[in-house]
């Protein structure tokens, strides 16, 4: 199964650019990562500190580095993903615990930033503006080269 599941509530979206994110965790523990994707509901990222799941975090997230979005969250998922070259490397899924509407449409607004697009999945087919239409005229025009050339047979 694919971690870009279709019936997510809220789309995954990835960053353009790099988006760090500092992480205080319950126990006064702190790390510093990479945001991976992010949605509404939650996020996921890289950091070199393993939370364990179900522990509640502050998250700051650097989308606009001199106004981080700080919001609580929950781990809900970890995956160690250390070897040799990065020897510690997790990646966390959280749930955001988004209790202040303004809050919430900040992150709204940011997520429909030109910053953000939708992850490209292997497999999965992809929306171009205008390729229906350019597979259109090209199909239109393999039929009638096709005709052409059965003609002249």
């Amino acid at each position: 199964m694919s971690k870009y599941r279709p019936e997510r509530i809220w789309p995954r979206l990835v960053p353009k650019g790099s988006v760090m994110v500092s992480v205080y965790g319950p126990t006064s523990e702190q790390a510093y990562g990479i945001l991976s994707d992010v949605s509404e509901g939650g996020a996921s990222f890289v950091a070199g500190v393993l939370f364990e799941t179900t522990s509640r975090v502050l998250l700051r997230i650097g989308f606009n580095p001199e106004e981080p979005f700080s919001t609580p969250a929950e781990i809900v998922w970890t995956r160690d993903e250390s070897d040799a070259k990065h020897k510690s490397n997790y990646v966390h899924g959280v749930r955001f615990r988004i209790e202040d509407p303004e809050q919430r449409e900040r992150l709204r607004a940011i997520l429909m930033s030109p910053e953000f697009a939708r992850p490209i999945v292997p497999g999965a087919p992809r929306e171009v503006p205008g390729f229906s239409e350019v597979v259109r005229d090209l199909s239109d025009e393999l039929v009638e080269l096709g005709d052409r050339i059965q003609n002249e047979s």
